[in-house]
């Protein structure tokens, strides 16, 4: 398994590099957004270009939509992953032998979410297994992401067996709606019975189930860490829509200088970013 490493860069990112998914889930709102932005992999690579000449190699999350529906993914990752850190989160419905392992894990990482209602799992479970040591490390495995969705629940806990076979760790998500979180107080539950955050020092699962608030505390987000969407523009996390840190490829882009204050109530992803 793969060592967790995106604490040894400085700057990381997250990247919706498109919105087309080839899924629908019914607990995502992604898969219908427009992408804005279709750019070929020379332009981005040329943005990226002026990020590594200003922050060194970032760690990248590069996600979606289904980043393998970008038209030249492959191309794009092997490119990007000569300059950045690249964690790929997705569905797994791509061909995961045509990077790994040519690209060695040390520079490309994968987070695995597997959709029971368009993948089967058996297809998914051999490519996490094949793909094992670009997985996230956990003491229980390594760790593939499954959302906690009302009609996922009762299948969790047979998952988490299934997957536990393949030396894999289920890690269940809170569901999001409307920017809250979307789980009753019996799932919230289930899912800290069954989630390996439960004993994040960090205290990331009470945060995920909105037990803990970032409201008024302090965050490197917008300052170590940022969020690039669809259209370019750049928030400090999932849960900020303002654009306030301006435009990934404006040729002055640059992150704040310093800590800034939460005013959100829920942080479902990015916990880690509080001082």
């Amino acid at each position: 398994m793969a060592e967790n490493i995106n604490h040894l860069h400085k700057i990381t990112f997250g990247w919706d590099i498109t919105y087309v998914c080839n899924y629908r889930c019914p607990y995502c709102t992604v898969w219908d957004q427009p992408t804005k932005l279709n750019l070929t992999v020379e332009e981005w690579i040329g943005a990226w270009e002026r990020v590594r000449r200003k922050y060194g190699r970032c760690y990248i999350y590069m996600s979606g939509g289904e980043p393998s529906r970008y038209p030249d993914f492959y191309n794009l990752v092997r490119a990007l992953t000569r300059l950045h850190t690249v964690d790929v989160c997705t569905n797994l419905s791509w061909d995961v032998r045509r990077l790994v392992p040519a690209v060695g894990n040390d520079v490309l990482r994968v987070a695995a979410s597997f959709h029971p209602s368009f993948a089967r799992f058996e297809e998914f479970f051999e490519k996490a297994v094949y793909v094992k040591d670009y997985l996230p490390s956990r003491p229980e495995g390594a760790a593939v992401y499954y959302v906690a969705s009302r009609a996922q629940i009762p299948e969790m806990a047979g998952y988490r067996e299934r997957f536990a076979r393949g030396g894999l760790a289920l890690v269940p998500l809170p569901v999001v709606e409307d920017m809250d979180i979307g789980n009753d107080e019996r799932e919230k539950r289930l899912i800290e019975e069954l989630s390996p955050n439960k004993n994040d020092p960090r205290q990331k699962l009470e945060f995920q189930l909105k037990e803990l608030s970032p409201q008024g505390k302090l965050c490197r987000a917008g300052h170590h860490y940022a969020m690039i969407r669809g259209d370019g523009s750049v928030d400090r996390c999932s849960v900020y829509k303002d654009k306030q840190v301006g435009n990934f490829l404006d040729e002055d882009f640059e992150l704040f200088d310093g800590p800034r204050v939460c005013a959100q109530s829920w942080c479902p992803y990015e916990s880690q970013w509080l001082v």
